[in-house]
């Protein structure tokens, strides 16, 4: 800017010349003209002003918004449910022990408690808020033993872990015998609710002759009413290596823990598949699926749809 004369502004006027760190020193503070970084005071006065409004009205616009979508969502209902969601409508499964720095596979040998440790303790780990109700949010107060009979609305059913058998931490969970427990669980959607394999003249042909005993044994429909878990080899070298199996408490999950409305103090019902007497010294391919008419299952081992994969090596 030109020099000030008159109090009028010469801006045809070169300004002065002034050495390098003199023009460094008056574009920070520039004495004569009062200015700092190039404005007066008041010129920083009406910037600032200006800033202040516009920040101000971008907060309250921002507000007025998040009030408005906050009004729309329910904290436990989700906007979207079942196929119109991202999850969609076909619950897959999960297992433990995980050790995730080995993916699904479970090595260990017998007699080496270093070996099979860290699985006992990640099978603990999950299992704790089982055992210690006051890890829940509510303190596992609603939590009711039903029985065969669903709950009232606030309520959920308990699950004891005392029904998992032998698969228990007392027991090393079968690793110290040579006889691993593997926990599956159903993963959660809301609002799902299943169909049932529950007429024994009707059930799939490919369905396990374990699992068809089971049902062809039970007395009543509601004994039937479950979505029915079953584990196999994934080729025929991993189903011979398999040996038996047994379930805890049975191959299965009943009615009455569905559907999942996230009722505080829920927790997932599970099942304990053991190995009875695998084969040693060969990596075992196992795969556990859960059967009922809406539930999808493909046998690619890129998608696994209503499954969960593992490998077990006993040394």
């Amino acid at each position: 800017m030109g020099a000030e004369a008159n109090g009028v502004v010469n801006y045809c006027r070169r300004p002065p010349h002034r050495p390098f760190l003199q023009r460094i020193k008056y574009a920070i503070w520039n004495p004569e003209e009062n200015k700092f970084l190039g404005r007066t005071p008041k010129r920083w006065g009406v910037i600032g002003l200006i800033y202040l409004v516009m920040y101000i009205c971008i907060i309250i616009f921002f507000s007025l918004c998040m009030c408005g979508l906050l009004a729309t969502i329910d904290e436990k209902i989700p906007y979207y449910t079942l196929a119109d969601s991202i999850i969609g409508d076909n619950p897959g499964m999960g297992h433990r022990p995980i050790v995730y720095e080995e993916g699904a596979l479970i090595w260990f040998k017998r007699d080496n408690t270093t070996t099979y440790k860290k699985y006992i303790d990640s099978i603990n780990e999950f299992l704790e808020p089982y055992k210690n109700k006051s890890l829940l949010v509510n303190k596992g107060e609603n939590q009711l033993d039903c029985g065969d009979k669903k709950p009232p609305g606030g309520q959920v059913c308990a699950f004891h872990t005392s029904l998992l058998g032998d698969c228990n931490s007392e027991n090393n969970f079968g690793y110290s015998e040579g006889k691993p427990c593997v926990i599956i669980k159903l993963n959660k959607i809301y609002d799902w609710y299943p169909q049932f394999y529950d007429d024994p003249g009707n059930l799939p042909p490919d369905m396990p002759p374990d699992i068809l005993d089971y049902i062809n044994k039970t007395k009543t429909p509601q004994e039937r009413r479950k979505v029915w878990l079953s584990c196999k080899g994934e080729r025929p070298a991993d189903t011979e290596a398999l040996g038996p199996l047994k379930y805890w408490p049975y191959p299965g999950v009943p009615e009455i823990y569905f559907p999942y409305n996230n009722t505080a103090g829920y927790l997932s019902p599970l099942v304990a598949v053991q190995l009875l007497n695998p084969t040693y010294s060969q990596i075992i391919n196992i795969r556990c699926r859960a059967w009922a008419p809406n539930i999808k299952y493909t046998e690619s081992l890129k998608e696994r749809l209503g499954s969960t994969h593992f490998e077990i090596m006993l040394d």
